[in-house]
């Protein structure tokens, strides 16, 4: 490695903090690095942003995440039906902004993990040791383990020193040591653990994910005189190739759903199941089967070979899934075939008709079909003009530099709006992805809201995060407190105990810091009581609690008869 691998990679970290503001520059780093480190699963800021616990206590952990079938686990919703062995992932990541590696990082990993990874741990007792995130996303994967039916599980600790330029043989010493405690911790996995540096994080940094694709055919393609659309037979040992990586694990990028719209052990599932298992001479599986549609920015046929720029299945998903699990049987060599309808379509209101077409006589991907209802264009067009980014698809914005600050998810207004507007601010905390449920959508995004609830909404939560992310005592706890402090909020601006989407529409000043204050302090207080009442230590499971939403909601009506208006 060369020095100039240091500058060049300080020039890149430097220029992603223009993108992550709003964070400390050791968040800003491990973010940086996280990026990178896990673009084979392509993660979104959402993503990549719920992992970062670099902090007081956090054991030597910058960031931790969890993936399931290649999609990132977010919240404590129960994926207990995803099937047998699913491929569960873990990874632990340190960053240094330093010279050179050490023992000591290392070290506490070797200490630390097998307490964190114990399905005996005792959670009270962890509290005086690791901060809350630490705690939560080790005891998501423990619970997540236990629920699935013999998943594969793969566990990475990854080490990256931003100036160093060697490893010394004690530090990859210590490296072994910690393989070998994490396989004494679960026996069936086979750990990993990767030293970067500064070279190695440039090239993670450089290695951009393939936009061009291959797709192979059993034969020359039938197409119309319409540009851009094909049918053809895949092998399915072909279609195994297309939808895994490099590494051999399901490509999730591809997917224009989430991993809840994976149907599990359905009876549609076991029929895809049973007919891939046992082959029939007489019948081919895409006769019994209703295929898949891929649609791609562009398609080039050449042979028995589509080029595809930018490729999502957007219906398909449960044959995919089965595909992919038989195909990780050994000495898989399918002969047989499934149908793939492949469509040109790089316009955006194209591809939602097709993906709502294609989708509408199956209870197939939520969280696809909502993104292509009229409210949600709606709203991007509205955020454009307030210099607002919003993502109704992930990774719609990905790789244009757009600040964190001016992007939003879907999920991240869904959660505003549920605290602000429904008064759920424990769905927000612990359950984001009910979002995408009727009983939740159609409040959050009911066609008669009014477009400016949405701006509201979405402000009066970052409000709320930079007031607590810059308060010292609440630091650590900002998900714990933000959504019900926006509750709250809009409780004392609009001056009602239950705002309507028009009244929480009308606000038009922001909370003051010193509200803010008066309101944090009313709710650290009942969230004291209901720990107390309770028996609670862990606050993210009082923030999840609708008990505390109760009581909080109970409080704030007293203020608005014991308060004037701010």
């Amino acid at each position: 490695m060369s020095a100039n691998d240091v500058i060049l990679l300080e020039d890149m970290v430097n220029r992603s903090r223009v993108e992550t503001a709003g964070l400390t520059p050791a968040e800003q780093e491990a973010y940086f690095v996280s990026r990178h480190y896990l673009s084979d699963y392509r993660p979104s800021h959402d993503d990549l942003l719920s992992g970062v616990v670099d902090g007081t206590l956090d054991g030597g952990i910058d960031a931790a995440y969890i993936f399931v079938n290649g999609y990132c686990l977010r919240d404590d919703t129960n994926i207990a039906a995803l099937g047998r062995n699913p491929q569960l992932d873990l990874i632990f990541i340190q960053v240094k902004n330093t010279k050179g590696f050490g023992e000591t990082p290392i070290e506490k990993l070797i200490v630390h993990l097998p307490k964190l990874l114990d399905f005996t741990r005792n959670d009270a007792a962890l509290v005086k040791q690791f901060n809350p995130r630490v705690i939560e996303i080790t005891r998501r994967f423990l619970d997540t383990y236990r629920a699935m039916d013999m998943p594969d599980v793969s566990i990475y600790a990854a080490f990256a020193s931003l100036k160093a330029d060697q490893v010394h043989p004690n530090v990859e010493l210590k490296a072994l040591q910690l393989k070998e405690t994490l396989t004494k911790c679960f026996g069936s996995c086979s750990p990993e653990v990767h030293l970067l540096d500064a070279a190695a994080v440039s090239d993670l940094a450089r290695d951009k994910p393939p936009v061009m694709m291959h797709l192979a055919l059993a034969e020359n393609p039938i197409s119309t005189d319409m540009a851009g659309g094909y049918i053809g037979l895949v092998r399915l040992k072909d279609y195994q190739v297309f939808i895994t990586d490099k590494s051999g694990k399901l490509d999730a990028t591809l997917f224009e759903a989430n991993v809840r719209d994976y149907e599990g052990e359905s009876g549609v599932n076991r029929s895809i199941q049973e007919t891939l298992e046992h082959e029939d001479k007489d019948v081919d599986f895409w006769w019994l089967n209703n295929g898949v549609t891929i649609v791609a920015d562009k398609v080039q046929p050449a042979g028995k070979l589509l080029q595809l720029e930018s490729p999502q299945i957007v219906n398909g998903l449960q044959t995919s899934h089965e595909i992919y699990k038989r195909g990780r049987s050994e000495g898989f060599q399918e002969s047989r075939g499934v149908l793939v309808k492949v469509i040109q379509a790089d316009n955006d209101l194209v591809k939602d008709r097709i993906i709502r077409a294609t989708n509408s006589q199956t209870s197939l991907g939520l969280s696809s079909l909502r993104a292509t209802d009229r409210v949600q264009r709606e709203i991007e067009e509205y955020f454009l003009t307030k210099n607002l980014y919003y993502e109704r698809r992930k990774h719609f914005y990905l790789n244009r530099q757009i600040p964190l600050s001016h992007l939003v998810s879907i999920d991240q207004l869904g959660q505003a709006v549920m605290a602000a507007l429904v008064q759920v601010p424990h769905v927000s905390r612990g359950e984001v992805t009910r979002i995408f449920h009727d009983d939740v959508y159609d409040v959050v995004f009911a066609s008669e809201n009014p477009i400016d609830m949405y701006l509201v909404s979405i402000q009066l939560v970052r409000k709320c995060e930079s007031y607590l992310r810059s308060n010292r005592q609440t630091e650590g706890q900002v998900d714990d407190y933000v959504f019900h402090l926006s509750m709250a909020a809009a409780i004392a601006l609009t001056r009602k105990a239950r705002p309507s989407a028009s009244d929480v529409a009308a606000v038009d000043l922001m909370p003051s810091n010193q509200l803010l204050r008066e309101l944090l302090a009313l709710i650290q207080d009942e969230f004291a009581r209901s720990a107390r009442a309770h028996g609670e230590v862990l606050f993210e499971k009082l923030a999840k609690d609708a008990r505390t939403t109760a009581a909080v909601h109970e409080r704030m009506i007293r203020y608005l008869a014991s308060s004037p208006k701010p």
